[in-house]
């Protein structure tokens, strides 16, 4: 049954790190950390020190669940490698889920609706996906997607609600893309305990077994791609 699992979940793809220790739907510990850099230093030790603080260890766990992004490349393949290789050695299930399903479930518990989810993405872009809320369920329309600031508008038009992480002077700024019938709801940015529930409810998802694989959610390519394929292209002459 849902309530008896003992469920640990992180979060790494942003400099909003967190852990979380959760029985069932209820948040038993967690610990925080706003720090661009570090993530895969703190993971495990943050991890040994709820769980001691619980009194639990990690053979106690039955459930291993990791934000896949999006956000940075290489705190999202820290997240997911460390909960898969977590999965494996204790012979337990791995759910990953996105940080936007995140969003958009906290803004659903609350509203009904069409709901947009923005994450800031850096260089001028947001990560965007839309979901419809309906008595605190969700569904998502549309594939995950990493749009330019001046198509915002564009991407907002049906929403009803808008969600995500901006910061005031954001959402000042790109609140004149929103419809006027929309509204911000400002949310938790800190998304372990909410990656953890997501993956409790996603029975269907989980992965086990010698060989867990997990399709992290990147959208942006790492800069090395990116780098690689500019230095590919050739200079005009002349």
């Amino acid at each position: 049954m849902n309530q008896n699992h003992k469920i640990l979940a992180f979060d790494t793809s942003s400099e909003r790190g967190s852990v979380a220790l959760l029985e069932g739907d209820t948040l038993r510990a967690e610990l925080r950390s706003n720090a661009a850099t570090g993530h895969s230093a703190l993971l495990l030790e943050a991890a040994d020190f709820i769980l001691r603080r619980a009194g639990l260890t990690l053979k106690d766990l039955t459930l291993i669940a990791a934000g896949i992004g999006p956000g940075s490349f290489t705190g999202i393949r820290i997240g997911v490698a460390t909960g898969i290789g977590l999965a494996q050695s204790l012979g337990i299930p791995f759910a990953g889920v996105s940080g936007l399903d995140v969003l958009a479930r906290r803004a659903a518990q609350i509203n009904s609706g069409r709901i947009c989810v923005l994450l800031d993405a850096r260089r001028g872009q947001f990560y965007f996906c839309e979901y419809e809320g309906k008595n605190g369920r969700l569904r998502r329309l549309c594939r995950p997607a990493l749009i330019e600031v001046s198509d915002v508008k564009d991407h907002l038009a049906n929403a009803v609600w808008i969600t995500g992480d901006l910061n005031k002077d954001q959402v000042r700024e790109t609140g004149k893309s929103f419809p006027r019938h929309a509204r911000w709801i400002p949310v938790d940015l800190f998304l372990a305990e909410g990656i953890g529930r997501l993956g409790l409810e996603r029975k269907r998802t989980w992965r086990s077994g010698d060989f867990i694989t997990a399709e992290p959610l990147y959208i942006r390519p790492p800069d090395a791609v990116r780098n690689k394929a500019a230095a590919r292209r050739p200079v005009a002459s002349g």
